[in-house]
């Protein structure tokens, strides 16, 4: 079993939450993360070392304050050199630290990313179009960087502000129990201003703050993909309502979360900051009420106390950031495990192979929601024929299209190849054997050869050249400079609607699937093209079971079988010829489209007035 299998099960078992689940998921890489930890102690403790033989000059220094001849040189350079040392330790173990933290983080950054996007194919279409690009873009990015965070630095960082407190309070204590715990007193009243910033009414302020980041980072996908339309009609940033909305929501809750926060916050700052104020009335009593206390000890240990009381502050201060970090992470976490935890698309225990290249919907109902669709279709498509389904817009023919794919899964009937239902086949044995292509097509942000290999990434460079002329787009790709390495999108090469379809179709054409959908592929084609592409596609769905959908029904006169969507029903069956002669929708819908084909803009102004 691979690495990334034991990975997904690991992240697949009842899971813990807050920093919990973050210690879970860093332990896939327990080795590197128990050599973090050790190195930074053993930093840590290095780090120390400073305090201790500053502490250790000034005491030598103090007691020879009458007789600077009497300081003994050697041992204030051996203080000096342990001091080197100690820094010089605490510089290397730092380092391999961070070493290995950021050798673990990057790969179980990998690891989760690899394993979100393994399980985003698994998971059914209605998972998507009920989140938007922007949040999910969040959470594989922003949501996933964010462990790294945890994992490269926060550990670390977790250990030093924990060890160096807790070594430093021993010490001071060792020294003097009465100063330490003027150096202890402002630790409790910080943690208790720092839990009144992240307690339950913190909590919810942060996660509706996440919420409506989310919200925004969706309507600036959106605003940004709909820049022409928001040209053409001249609109602003304040006019296109949803993101002013979002952007403004997001900016009011923000700076509300910060004026909730900003009493407990300064307060925790000054606490962090304040052993001194404590430290300093200690000692002055003691000097007029003890009288055993010598004044030039006094002098080195409060120089020491005061020096190592804020030597603790800055892990505190480490830790005060970090829990507003944490509590991203935790948010995000929670995200990233609600995608882990969706639920998939079954998979059969017992694969069954289909008798034939039949595609067989037998009582299919389907809704989007509380939105019906489908009510009731059946119908059947025979081995190596062309079945078309026409019909008004909306009336459910995508979905038809979509449902072969297993994009959903029905709710009542079931959807059939050759005898089997597509819930009882494996979901990559279905994807093989199942190709569409989409109206709306979408190429990935990289070279036309690779665009073109989806569809095959075993084929050689020759069968991608094929399919490419199959699919009438070799002329124009070898025209380009990189030709099949243009980069898509790259120094201006950006193709138009009609050759994505053709790239597209040459994706097709590659994989060679027994089935074909083809939902209005020639949409974007120019007359000519649009003739060519028929050609070949006359040539290469030949004994292939065909299902296309078409709004110019002039394609697919010569189609088996045609099937008239209406209202999410098959309304009529039939024939071209058979659907005519029968004078009901189909014969209105093909009067309407003969008519439109014979429009022309009529210019004669007479006619307008």
């Amino acid at each position: 079993m691979s690495e990334l299998s034991v990975y997904e099960k690991q992240l697949k078992k009842k899971q813990k939450t807050g920093i919990a689940r973050l210690i879970e998921i860093a332990g896939t890489k327990s080795v590197y993360l128990v050599m973090t930890v050790l190195l930074s102690i053993v930093a840590v403790i290095a780090q120390i070392t400073p305090f201790v033989t500053v502490y250790l000059l000034v005491k030598e220094l103090v007691a020879n304050i009458s007789n600077i001849q009497a300081i003994n040189t050697a041992y204030v350079w051996q203080l000096g050199w342990i001091t080197v040392a100690g820094i010089g330790v605490f510089g290397v173990f730092t380092y391999a630290a961070l070493m290995f933290s950021h050798v673990a983080a990057f790969n179980i950054l990998y690891e989760i990313r690899v394993g979100l996007a393994g399980k985003l194919t698994r998971m059914p279409m209605g998972y998507f179009t009920s989140k938007t690009n922007g949040s999910i873009k969040k959470i594989l990015h922003e949501d996933v960087e964010r462990i790294e965070l945890f994992v490269a630095h926060h550990i670390m960082d977790i250990v030093q502000a924990v060890v160096l407190p807790i070594i430093s309070l021993v010490f001071l204590f060792f020294i003097d129990w009465r100063l330490a715990i003027g150096v202890l007193i402002p630790l409790p009243l910080a943690m208790v201003a720092q839990s009144s910033m992240y307690g339950s009414t913190g909590m919810k302020l942060y996660t509706e703050w996440q919420k409506k980041l989310a919200a925004m980072n969706g309507t600036i996908v959106e605003y940004v993909r709909g820049m022409p339309v928001v040209k053409i009609f001249n609109q602003t940033v304040n006019a296109f309502k949803r993101f002013s909305d979002d952007v403004y929501a997001y900016r009011d809750l923000t700076l509300f979360w910060v004026k909730t926060s900003a009493t407990s916050f300064t307060a925790l700052i000054v606490l962090i900051s304040s052993s001194a104020v404590f430290v300093l009335p200690i000692a002055i009593y003691l000097l007029y009420s003890v009288p055993s206390v010598d004044y030039g000890t006094m002098v080195s240990t409060v120089f020491l106390f005061l020096f190592v009381g804020m030597g603790i502050s800055l892990p505190l201060y480490k830790l005060l950031y970090m829990a507003s970090s944490l509590t991203q992470i935790k948010t995000g976490l929670e995200e990233i495990d609600g995608i882990l935890n969706s639920k998939e698309i079954f998979e059969p225990e017992m694969a069954k192979e289909p008798d034939d290249l039949s595609v067989e919907f037998n009582k299919v109902s389907f809704s989007y929601g509380t939105q019906t669709v489908l009510k009731d279709v059946s119908f059947s498509a025979a081995p190596g024929t062309v079945t078309a389904l026409v019909g008004p817009s909306g009336g459910g023919k995508s979905t038809i299209a979509n449902l072969i794919g297993r994009f959903w899964d029905v709710e009542t009937g079931e959807v059939c190849i050759g005898g089997i239902n597509i819930k009882d086949m494996p979901v990559e044995n279905l994807n093989n054997m199942v190709s569409t292509v989409f109206q709306d097509v979408f190429l990935f942000f990289d070279t036309i050869e690779e665009n073109i290999r989806m569809g095959n990434k075993e084929a050689s460079f020759e069968e991608v050249v094929s399919a490419a002329k199959a699919a009438q787009i070799h002329d124009f790709i070898d025209t380009l400079p990189a030709g099949y390495k243009t980069l898509i999108g790259e120094s201006g090469t950006y193709l138009s609607g009609g050759e994505q379809q053709r790239v597209a179709m040459a994706r097709i054409i590659l994989k060679d699937s027994p089935i074909i959908v083809l939902d209005e592929a020639t949409a974007y084609a120019d007359p000519e093209n649009e003739a060519r592409i028929q050609d070949a596609l006359s040539v290469v769905l030949k004994d292939k079971t065909v299902i296309v959908i078409a709004h110019r029904l002039y394609t697919i006169t010569d189609a088996d079988l045609i099937l008239v969507v209406n209202e999410g029903r098959i309304e009529e069956t039939g024939t071209h010829r058979e659907l005519l002669e029968k004078k009901g929708l189909y014969g209105f819908l093909w009067d309407i489209h003969t008519k439109a084909r014979d429009w022309n803009i009529d210019t004669d102004k007479e006619e307008f007035l």
